[in-house]
């Protein structure tokens, strides 16, 4: 570990390093504070500090002050060292930052103990830091996949209802319209029982593929709604372009060709769609926009199936 010793004392500078090498620190020094924060300012590692009170210009007890709203617990450990001794100087250098601190002249046996109390409570402090990085990234994980279909690897349904009031609530207050797009897998039931439920997963797979290559805007969002029924809310979205974004993906997944012996609608798998669009001026519910789509998606699939209904 590094110790860096600051003294404007050349001699009390020469009389420490020696000993700090025969420890097996890694040192550096600086004559003053100024020299001492722009070299610790650039240092990444924890470092263990030698700081004297009494410097000319910034002295240790303002480096001590300046450091500790600079860097993390994990990145430094300041021992003050001076001939101050009495009882309002420890409180005084205690309070503007120091970690510890030591009266001169410092035994070499007493200074070795308090740099190792002082290593061990850096590892400490750094060990702590590098653990509660890593829970907040599987946290950032864990939430992360609680928002997806664990089958798909889209949106689940529940984040799906979360977004859908936090994007009504916003065309609310922009005044602009929500559109959504509900469908659903022809005949799917007919699939499984053809190809097996295993082939039933692989093809739902596929298909939110295919939507979550079809939407293109960040805001947007293709989710799986339950079963073989999927859905795609487009915020600031009006009938026209819904339209396009339906048929794109109706067209996409009979072209994309998996084959469906048992459908009596066509050779391929094939999705029937129903869609909606609202101003949720008009509307006292988010639900609302849902119920309308799900009462085309019923026209479609009474209407033939593989086609496009708009509410």
């Amino acid at each position: 570990m590094k110790v860096m010793i600051v003294d404007d004392a050349a001699t009390n500078r020469a009389m420490l390093e020696p000993l700090l090498n025969e420890w097996g620190y890694e040192v550096a020094a600086a004559a003053d504070g100024e020299q001492a924060l722009r070299a610790l300012r650039k240092e990444t590692r924890p470092v263990l500090l030698l700081l004297d009170w009494i410097m000319p210009g910034l002295s240790g007890i303002d480096l001590c002050a300046t450091l500790k709203k600079e860097k993390p617990a994990s990145q430094i450990y300041i021992i003050l060292l001076t001939v101050k001794n009495g009882k309002d100087d420890i409180t005084l250098g205690l309070d503007a930052g120091a970690d510890d601190y030591l009266t001169r002249p410092v035994t070499p046996a007493l200074l070795r103990t308090r740099l190792a109390i002082g290593r061990r409570i850096l590892e400490y402090q750094h060990a702590l830091e590098a653990l509660s990085r890593e829970l907040q990234a599987k946290n950032r994980e864990l939430n992360r996949l609680a928002t997806l279909d664990g089958l798909t690897g889209i949106t689940s349904r529940g984040h799906f209802n979360e977004r859908l009031g936090e994007e009504w609530r916003r065309a609310q207050r922009e005044d602009t319209p929500l559109s959504l797009i509900l469908l659903d897998l022809d005949l799917f039931k007919d699939y499984n029982d053809a190809y097996g439920h295993l082939a039933g997963d692989e093809c739902l797979k596929e298909i939110a593929r295919i939507l979550a290559a079809s939407i293109a805007r960040a805001g947007d969002l293709a989710a799986r709604f339950g079963g073989e029924e999927f859905v795609v809310l487009l915020p600031n979205t009006d009938n026209l372009g819904t339209l396009v974004v339906a048929e794109a993906i109706r067209v996409a997944v009979a072209a994309r060709g998996i084959e469906h012996k048992a459908s009596s609608v066509h050779r391929a798998v094939t999705v029937s769609v129903g869609t909606a669009t609202i101003s949720p001026r008009e509307a006292a519910r988010p639900e609302e926009l849902v119920e309308r789509a799900e009462r085309a998606l019923s026209h479609a699939k009474q209407s033939g199936r593989n086609q496009v209904i708009q509410a």
